[in-house]
């Protein structure tokens, strides 16, 4: 079949530097959903393609040609080369994997992926580095024999394998499943030899880099992660818009590829930053793969198209880090400001002088933002013209710019901060600008091009909405409020925000490990005041948590603002708000905003109601101690008969126990959160308000039976084993914790090791009592140096726990 016009419409796509796709699709449909792509590795211009339809098309870009190969009954998963080029292997739902002669476009074999007795569907195919082997994913993994198409072996899964790949010496199999594990098979022993966790789910795409050094995961929960072959830890995590159905390499190694929602994103594999995200599919993108020699993208997803995409201006782009870029938008019509360039360059280093200086002031050493220049370092400002007069921009004045100027720029990286030459001189015809900034990353701001909003302090305010500022009315001098004028200071939580943007850091990595966020029972304090409550988990590591309320009647705009902020550290925190804004009666809504220390951003919205607030005054006598606490204890295991209140029944779900107690105590604490059962911490605590309630010496029967259920509790409250825990964090550099239980009192050492057995380290942490060591405080802490004091390498360590007659080993790792 010939399709019309493919090559000149290909010909204007290559010299095309857009991030989008072309509009037009780039060949023709497929004929249904596309579920994979790939290049032959010795011809750039033949594509193949395979998807829902049943059929095989290998289209040359060369000669203007398709061809279309039938044979499969059912829908086509996976198609993959030989390294010759000469075979294709194809693998559907009809349980069949075939293999074709390119050359001669016919079925040369037909394999069936048996298990057992039952046939299996084939998810997945792959050819070995020479060529010999065979692997077929489905009802476990397979090995052929390509000469003979004989089956050689069944590699064991407790579940469906949707991915495989070979590693390009040949000598490893990586076979990823339906229960988010990737196994790493020798292939001349038939041995698991590691097992890493790909994904919380189902595991779609695994690759090895050309260069051996690194294993890609991909699946279900859009979890992208970096493996090191060399040891198997984990270098880093990616985020990926939606499920990741396909991961693929540069043939360099220095991208990688990812399909998502409508979207494939390019990342950089040094940095774990992304690149660039090509849009133009509608749906779901299910396959992607680079060309030979790396200069193109093929891509094919359920919208039924393969699309073409020259990559080479974007891949350039890989040491070129987050930036602000300018822009001067003239709607139609308008005359073009002959001193424009020169006013914004004047503008935007006084602003990026400013947020110096601020950072300077509150001890984070200057750091600021970086723009776009050019050889001579003046500030690029890129001119755009409008489609539209002016008056069209009058309203929703960011949107509109934003629709147009993502068809020249990816607004899905950078800061873009625009100018518009506007005859209002004001944006959405009451403000003198708009800034915001997206979650999956890029930043815009947009400020009037004359007038008095083109000004340092409006500029400021609005690049700081970009860089996840929200306004912050508590004190009119804060640049993020509306103080009259007096908008020139960046407040404390700005500033220690700010410290870990990645457009304040210009060689900061961007891997993302998922920020969670569990929101705790609320607690009500006398008289009118709520405490929110959260516990915030990254193994990143944490760096600020945000708290954000509902505007007042009396604050100077509506929407939302920053109520407060906490500083994190660790890969786990319990923080608390106390506010007494939040109207609970009506129900209310605040939103948690999360920074991690590679600058990544979460948000979580909670509503709150009065039926969700925990009174912790329990006595009712307007003050939290003690006897709220003890009183609690009396009715220790008491339910509430139907149609009665049982004021000790802190959180009402119709029994007095432990969580009523915990609830009590965190109130008592001022903790983040409930201190957590049966740790170390809350038996110390416990056991102080035990001896704080003895002190009352009072003699009311309730008051004492409510002491003796309090020490019950403590006597139980020990661990039942004793074991040593994963060290926190790991990888590290350059200290960590390393926390463990103990169920009997005993001597305690902990011993390092290299990975030669040669001991490093030893801490002798003396004789202690039975408890949970888990805290930073309680735990185990080493330096990460030897016995002379010196910093030790990088590289996979071992930790012993000595306790008595009890030993276990853990690894670890230091990463500089």
């Amino acid at each position: 079949m010939r399709f019309k016009h493919l090559f000149l419409t290909i010909t204007v796509l290559l010299n095309f530097s857009r991030p989008s796709f072309t509009r037009e699709p780039i060949i023709p449909e497929h004929g249904g959903a596309v579920r994979a792509v790939t290049f032959s590795p010795v011809d750039a211009s033949l594509v193949a393609s395979a998807g829902g339809n049943r059929t095989i098309k290998l289209w040359n870009l060369r000669d203007d040609t398709v061809t279309t190969l039938r044979g499969h009954t059912a829908a086509v998963n996976s198609v993959a080369f030989s390294p010759n080029g000469e075979l294709l292997a194809s693998g559907g739902d009809d349980h069949q994997c075939k293999l074709w002669d390119v050359q001669n476009q016919e079925t040369i074999a037909t394999l069936e992926h048996i298990t057992g007795r039952n046939r299996s569907q084939i998810k997945a195919v792959a050819f070995s580095s020479d060529g010999q082997l065979l692997a077929t994913a489905g009802w476990q993994a397979k090995l052929w024999n390509v000469l003979n198409q004989e089956e050689v072996a069944t590699l064991q899964h407790d579940q469906w394998v949707w991915a495989v790949a070979f590693s390009p010496d040949g000598q490893l199999l990586a076979a990823g499943d339906d229960a988010g594990t990737v196994k790493i098979w020798d292939i001349q022993k038939r041995q698991a030899i590691a097992q890493l966790e790909g994904d919380t789910t189902r595991v779609y795409s695994v690759a090895f880099s050309p260069d051996d050094r690194t294993l890609a995961t991909a699946g279900y929960q859009g979890l992208i992660k970096l493996w090191a072959v060399a040891n198997w830890e984990l270098l880093g995590t990616l985020q990926n818009w939606g499920t990741a159905y396909t991961v693929d390499f540069s043939p360099d190694g220095k991208a990688l590829a990812s399909t998502g929602h409508e979207t494939v994103s390019l990342w950089s594999v040094e940095s774990g930053e992304k690149i660039v995200s090509l849009t133009g599919h509608t749906g779901w993108v299910r396959g992607a793969a680079f060309s030979p020699d790396g200069a193109i993208l093929a891509s094919g997803g359920e919208d039924g198209s393969v699309r073409i995409q020259n990559v080479e201006t974007h891949l350039q782009t890989l040491q070129q880090r987050e930036m602000v870029r300018l822009i001067y938008f003239l709607p139609r019509g308008r005359l073009y400001r002959q001193d424009i360039d020169t006013k914004l360059d004047m503008l935007i280093k006084d602003t990026q002088g400013f947020f110096t200086e601020q950072m300077r002031n509150h001890g984070f050493g200057g750091k600021t933002f970086t723009f776009e220049t050019d050889v001579t370092g003046r500030v690029v400002v890129h001119h755009v013209n409008g489609k539209f007069t002016d008056r069209y921009y009058h309203s929703d004045t960011l949107g509109k710019v934003e629709e147009e100027i993502k068809e020249q720029f990816d607004v899905s990286k950078n800061l873009y901060f625009i100018a518009i030459d506007i005859s209002s001189e004001i944006i959405d015809t009451r403000w003198c600008g708009r800034g915001g900034f997206d979650w999956s990353g890029g930043g815009k701001a947009i400020i009037p091009a004359s007038g008095h909003c083109f000004s340092l302090h409006n500029t400021a305010h609005e690049l700081g909405h970009a860089l996840g500022l929200q306004h912050d009315f508590r004190n009119d001098a804060y640049i993020m409020s509306y103080g009259g004028g007096a908008r020139h200071q960046l407040s404390q939580c700005a500033a220690e925000w700010l410290e870990v943007s990645r457009f304040f850091n210009s060689l900061q990595a961007a891997f993302n490990e998922p920020t969670t966020i569990q929101m705790l029972s609320p607690l009500a304090y006398p008289p009118s005041a709520i405490s929110v409550r959260f516990e915030i988990t990254d193994t990143d590591g944490l760096h600020q948590a945000q708290l954000i309320v509902p505007t007042a009647a009396g604050d100077p705009a509506g929407g939302v603002k920053l109520h407060g902020c906490k500083s994190l550290n660790g890969e786990i925190n319990r923080i608390e708000f106390l506010t007494t804004d939040l109207n609970v009666v009506s129900g209310s809504e605040v939103k948690l905003r999360v920074i991690d220390v590679h600058g990544n951003f979460t948000e979580e919205t909670y509503s709150i109601e009065m039926s969700d607030v925990v009174r912790v005054d329990v006595n009712g006598d307007r003050i939290i101690n003690v006897a709220d606490l003890v009183l609690v204890a009396s009715f220790y295991g008491q339910s509430r008969a139907p149609g009665t209140t049982l004021t000790s029944d802190v959180n009402s779900d119709g029994v007095v126990d432990v969580n009523d107690i915990l609830l009590v105590i965190a109130a008592l604490e001022g903790l983040a959160s409930a201190p957590v059962a049966h740790s170390q911490p809350f038996a110390a605590n416990l056991e102080r308000w035990i001896d704080e309630a003895k002190q009352y010496n009072l003699g009311d029967k309730t008051f004492q039976k409510g002491i003796r259920v309090l020490e019950q509790l403590l006597a139980a409250w020990h661990p039942t084993e004793t074991v040593l825990l994963a060290n926190y964090p790991n990888p590290f550099n350059p200290e960590t914790w390393i926390p463990y239980h103990l169920a009997y009192a005993a001597d305690v050492q902990i011993t390092i090791y290299d990975i030669k057995g040669v001991m490093v380290r030893q801490l002798d942490l003396g004789h202690q009592p039975a408890g949970y060591y888990t805290a930073r405080s309680k735990a185990a802490y080493w330096d990460g140096r030897n016995a002379s004091g010196e910093s030790v390498a990088s590289g996979v360590y071992f930790y012993q726990l000595r306790a008595g007659d009890y030993s276990q080993v853990r690894r670890m790792a230091i990463v500089k």
